[in-house]
């Protein structure tokens, strides 16, 4: 037990003394109750449950998108000390003898702390040994992908129907999710049909963000505006240079598009370019996971893989430019809202989030056309996924406050009574005097254009 306390100091050394949500987080996992729980992506969660997991008795099951998530949450406890078997892991890429080694020392209960993809807990090998097991609590990392509605569902569509759902009774459940609204917890209850359960929120980091939508009608447009809003300068000739220093995410749809931005951004003589997305081998993405933690100024151009990767340096100042619209509000606020209060520079100033988007008609009717063409989407969910992206044109089409709208969305709660950013382009531009052309011309002049 002193080992356990010892080690696990590396964890909690700066936890501070007053209540907190780690605590809160803490004190519902020791009394085995179902939970939801809420984390801004910048947040090493495995720091939250470690200690519980492996000082407590029995298996701790920890299911990961994937073998790179993985290899993040085993870096802490590579830190800490720990090793197999305290920690295992299995992820697919182990061959048959290693694999029967781990399900050995599973058997014998030497191992606290196991992580796995959905695949693997979802084979039938795998769910015999979990029901013989001591299973204090199955922990579901980015669990808001097991509703068919979400980003990224398709890797979690199999857990639910080849792996929960044939389980006799569920132990006790940590559904760690992104900041989403409070709706996507009760669509996690229904789904998993859990009697009560308890929530632990970490309010989003709202003050300070920086959100501006820009309507434009071509790609040459929207290139100009791209390479604008990184250099500051207008886009003639080779700029070369950012506009202050600050790492930048581009989100793009298509691993050619994004190979293709990056090479005009080169060519225009930006540097520290570096372009990731899912055709990429993992230890290409892991290199440029690795570049985006590291160089404050570094620009990243990425296509169909999740944000959380990016997670820049402490002095950097944050930038994510959407080149193609996301998903829907509930990816846009897993974006925006990305950063906890613990972000801080240097000099302990807070670097807030800054993010643009450039919005045309044509790449709107392309999100709608991949969706159509999406073999893993049934009737309902391909509708839901419509009626997001409809939802999202008419935030971007509003004149409305824009982080107001989204923190009311995501609160649940009448975006009336937030007070306005001050900063976004619709609180700028409502701001500017003389406007002679009424709101509703304006409105139904962009409904009809974008």
């Amino acid at each position: 037990m002193l080992r356990y306390s010892g080690s696990m100091t590396n964890f909690f050394q700066h936890a501070p003394a007053q209540e907190t949500y780690q605590k809160r987080f803490l004190e519902v996992l020791m009394r085995r109750r179902h939970v939801i729980a809420s984390f801004p992506l910048n947040m090493p969660v495995v720091s939250m449950y470690a200690l519980p997991a492996l000082m407590g008795s029995g298996l701790t099951v920890v299911i990961c998108p994937g073998a790179a998530q993985i290899r993040r949450n085993l870096e802490y406890f590579k830190g800490a000390g720990f090793k197999f078997p305290e920690v295992a892991y299995l992820d697919g890429t182990q061959m048959p003898h290693e694999e029967r080694a781990i399900e050995k020392e599973i058997n014998r209960r030497q191992v606290r702390l196991l992580y796995i993809t959905p695949e693997r807990f979802s084979s039938l090998t795998f769910l015999e040994l979990f029901v013989h097991a001591d299973v204090p609590h199955l922990i579901i990392e980015e669990a808001e992908r097991l509703l068919p509605t979400m980003p990224g569902h398709g890797s979690y569509k199999g857990l639910c129907e080849e792996g929960l759902f044939l389980l006799g009774k569920l132990p006790t459940l940590v559904l760690l999710v992104p900041p989403v609204p409070s709706v996507r917890f009760r669509e996690l209850q229904a789904l998993l049909r859990l009697p009560d359960y308890q929530t632990c929120r970490y309010m989003p980091l709202m003050e300070g963000v920086e959100i501006r939508v820009q309507r434009l009608f071509t790609e040459y447009q929207k290139l100009k505006a791209l390479i604008s809003a990184l250099s500051g300068n207008p886009p003639k000739g080779h700029v070369g240079r950012m506009d202050g220093a600050g790492a930048v995410l581009i989100q793009t749809a298509y691993p050619a598009q994004a190979e293709k931005l990056g090479g005009t951004l080169v060519n225009y003589g930006f540097e520290h370019v570096r372009v990731t997305h899912y055709k990429k081998s993992p230890r290409e993405q892991a290199q440029v996971s690795e570049i985006a933690g590291s160089q404050a100024d570094a620009i990243i151009v990425n296509a169909g893989l999740e944000p959380r990767f990016w997670n820049p340096p402490p002095e950097a100042k944050p930038r994510i430019v959407f080149w193609s619209p996301p998903a829907g509000l509930d990816d846009l606020l897993v974006q925006v809202f990305r950063q906890s209060p613990m972000t801080q520079g240097s000099h302990g100033e807070h670097h807030h989030l800054k993010a643009l988007i450039l919005h045309t008609r044509e790449d709107l009717e392309a999100a709608h056309h991949r969706l159509r063409g999406n073999p893993y989407l049934g009737p309902g969910a391909l509708n839901e996924r419509h009626h997001a992206l409809g939802r999202y044109r008419e935030w971007v089409l509003s004149e409305a406050c824009r982080l107001q709208t989204l923190a009311g969305y995501y609160e649940g709660a009448d975006a009336g009574l937030i007070p306005p950013c001050g900063r976004c382009d619709c609180c700028l531009e409502s701001a500017i005097e003389g406007n002679s052309i009424p709101r509703r011309i304006r409105h139904a002049v962009r409904r009809w254009v974008f």
